[in-house]
């Protein structure tokens, strides 16, 4: 008989810590606002849109679905402006990144040596970026020179006001120097990310 009390207590006890499991996951998962030691969060959905435009002058931009670089000669300039908009009642901070970048040769038909020979289109390309919100900028930098393991960050911490739009610039230029040394060179990036955090 006491056996199966302890027993059944043994088991009530495991059951009741399940639940103090089971339930405290459930708090930090449902909960909007979770205090972690120090640390207040507050979780909440954030809604933003965004528009890539591109132009060849700085001055008449198209709608874009994708940042590539094919069939350029030296002196050329691509500008792209990324229009993001604050869908919420509270001020976001975002992450504009550039993932998979992509280099081969544009034509198998064409001159295949500059590829071959290992010249990449990252390592002479110049980034320059700015926006309309504050003063951080780049400014002549090499793509090389500025992707991470495997993305690269064209814009960091803008904050973007309640219901506001944010106009972020970003120019890629092959320089008049290189010559014809990157010709029939190719370079894509597959993702643009935006990120961003209340």
């Amino acid at each position: 008989m006491i056996k199966k009390r302890l027993s059944l207590s043994l088991v009530a006890l495991i059951g009741s810590v399940f639940l103090f499991v089971i339930a405290s996951f459930a708090w930090f998962t449902l909960s909007n606002i979770n205090d972690l030691g120090d640390f207040l969060v507050n979780q909440q959905d954030i809604s933003v849109e965004a528009v890539l435009w591109e132009s060849d002058d700085d001055i008449t931009y198209t709608e874009s679905t994708g940042i590539s670089f094919e069939n350029q000669v030296p002196g050329d300039v691509k500008y792209f402006k990324l229009v993001i908009t604050n869908n919420n009642d509270f001020e976001v901070y975002t992450q504009v990144s550039l993932y998979g970048m992509s280099e081969t040769y544009t034509s198998i038909n064409g001159d295949t040596s500059n590829y071959a020979s290992g010249r990449l289109l990252a390592d002479v390309i110049l980034l320059n970026t700015s926006n309309n919100i504050d003063s951080v900028t780049i400014v002549d930098q090499t793509l090389s020179s500025l992707v991470g393991s495997t993305k690269l960050i064209t814009h960091d911490s803008v904050a973007i006001a309640s219901l506001g739009t944010a106009e972020l610039y970003f120019s890629f230029t092959i320089p008049e120097t290189i010559g014809n040394d990157y010709q029939n060179l190719r370079l894509d990036f597959t993702n643009l990310y935006i990120q961003s955090v209340g």
